[in-house]
């Protein structure tokens, strides 16, 4: 109780402390930047830069000095060498033009610094609660869009302010999932399956409020719908593992489970049905998603791409360990090697992909620090619920176990896809992880154990 009434007294200063200081500037700038993330990225990405420029002034430690921010520092002077190596040392290592690994630096060194430059804004949970709202309210343009591509077949792509903003929604083939204003269905499904969990715990939450419940109701429900729409089979297996997580319940952990073995066996029933009724459901359901969870396809496991690109990746990785090959050159690599599934891009697999491209040093580093802030973060916050002792502090712990829970999400999706390399996914991705930080230093501010 005492942490609660600490946090709060903290926060009821905190904007009169902000007004007299740039960082206060900073804070509405990095705000109305999330607010704009999904639905005007070009504007949010320039918002959010400027932001964390802001918060990196009158600090009281700097950016070097800061021991989390030591792993990025080294990948960053790593990913860099490796450059100059390829560029000046290997040119038969380079699998296209010299400029683009250079210019897939930008993927990461700016979010390096980010990571430190968002601190301020995130670093107690009456910010981070104002955050999420900010990225549920935002996402509204996303779930509008998807819905009226999918059932009013309304098709773009839309521009605006000379093709600064542009909401792609491309025509549904019988094949396709939902895209709505995203260039792709994973990337829409990432999007919305990273912003649920921050959602449920708003509805959760609420108890007193019968408007406010079921308005929140229908709002997850709706993100529930459009990530089934999108038929991104991550997308939606992340629906489940966000329910088991957050749930403290054997029984609804137990629940989840059971709802998610059922969803293919239910697929393959359908045609069991009336073909009337087949088509009232299939009305409703992407036949892409039904598709993917045949028994046909589950049980032929070389319909699989993955798996055959997973094993191309591997030996890639072990031919050149040290410096990778450079941004972006697993396509031609790929080729090269004689895959078997045309044109792919990608590894699906984040790790993977930084290995290829920057060695699997600078993989490793950025694997292994990920892995930690959510060991850290996670145990924090269970130690924090196990001394809850009224319904407001159970909120708090609960919001910031779903904070970790959306970024969990995001690294799950990454081990077996890349959406990362659309921007609104990888700035969401390292503002959660900016806000894990913050939730990992307020512990140790208290002089707390983990």
């Amino acid at each position: 109780m005492y942490n609660i009434a600490r946090l709060k007294d903290s926060f009821s200063k905190y904007p009169n402390i902000l007004i007299r200081k740039p960082q206060y500037i900073g804070l509405k700038i990095f705000q109305i930047g999330v607010l704009f993330l999904a639905a005007a990225p070009a504007i949010s990405f320039f918002l959010l830069i400027l932001s964390s420029l802001i918060g990196s002034f009158n600090r009281s430690n700097n950016f070097f000095n800061d021991k989390f921010n030591f792993p990025f520092i080294s990948v960053a002077i790593l990913m860099i060498i490796n450059c100059l190596i390829i560029t000046f040392f290997k040119k038969d290592l380079q699998s296209y033009e010299i400029s683009k690994i250079w210019i897939g630096l930008s993927n990461w060194l700016p979010f390096f610094w980010c990571f430190w430059g968002f601190q301020p804004f995130l670093d107690n949970q009456q910010l981070r609660i104002k955050t999420a709202k900010l990225f549920i309210i935002g996402s509204l343009p996303v779930l509008m869009s998807g819905f009226s591509q999918y059932f009013l077949k309304n098709y773009g792509p839309y521009n605006f302010f000379n093709n600064l903003i542009i909401w792609y929604q491309r025509p549904l083939g019988s094949d396709d999932g939902v895209t709505g204003l995203f260039n792709n269905q994973n990337y829409a499904g990432a999007w919305l399956s990273i912003i649920f969990p921050l959602c449920l715990v708003f509805f959760i939450r609420e108890k007193n409020n019968k408007l406010r419940k079921i308005i929140l109701f229908l709002l997850c429900l709706s993100f529930i719908s459009m990530i089934i729409l999108t038929s991104s089979r991550g997308a939606i297996l992340s629906i489940f593992i966000s329910l088991f997580l957050f749930s403290n319940s054997n029984k609804n952990k137990f629940l989840a489970s059971i709802s998610l073995l059922s969803i293919p066996l239910i697929f393959n029933l359908l045609q069991l049905f009336s073909l009337n009724l087949q088509f009232k459901i299939n009305s409703f359901l992407p036949f892409e998603l039904i598709k993917k969870t045949s028994l046909t396809n589950i049980s032929n496991i070389e319909l699989f791409p993955r798996i055959e690109i997973w094993q191309k990746s591997f030996e890639l990785i072990k031919s050149n360990l040290i410096t990778g090959y450079g941004a972006g050159s697993f396509e031609n690599l790929y080729k090269q090697s004689n895959g078997l599934f045309g044109d792919i891009q990608h590894s699906h697999n984040i790790f993977f992909e930084l290995a290829i491209n920057h060695g699997l040093l600078s993989s490793l580093i950025i694997f292994l620090m990920m892995i930690s802030i959510i060991i850290f973060s996670w145990r924090v916050n269970c130690n924090q619920i196990s001394k809850i002792s009224n319904s407001s502090e159970a909120f708090f712990k609960n919001f910031d176990k779903a904070w970790i829970i959306s970024f969990i999400i995001f690294f799950l999706i990454h081990i077996i896809d890349i959406t990362y390399f659309d921007g609104r996914i990888s700035t969401a991705s390292w503002i959660l992880l900016s806000g894990m930080i913050c939730i990992i230093k307020g512990k140790k501010a208290l002089n707390k154990p983990f």
